[in-house]
């Protein structure tokens, strides 16, 4: 199977009120000829591989926990 290439771009947004509108950060991640998917309250690359995985296998197109993905990043 060939790399998945995956484009990365950081997000931060305003948390809840019930959390004290703490911000949270997160990646948000454009799978190439797949779509988009995000990480939440987190920007642990680790995460996003599982995202990444997890996004793919609901889209048809699953790929091996050992998949290797080529990170790009898209500023943000």
């Amino acid at each position: 199977m060939a790399a998945i290439h995956v484009a990365v771009s950081r997000w931060t947004c305003r948390g809840p009120w019930w959390r004290g509108w703490r911000r949270q950060n997160g990646l948000e991640l454009h799978i190439e000829g797949h779509g988009y998917t995000q990480t939440y309250g987190t920007r642990d690359l680790d995460v996003a591989r599982m995202m990444v995985l997890d996004y793919l296998a609901t889209v048809d197109a699953p790929a091996p926990h050992d998949a290797e993905i080529q990170w790009t990043d898209s500023g943000g």
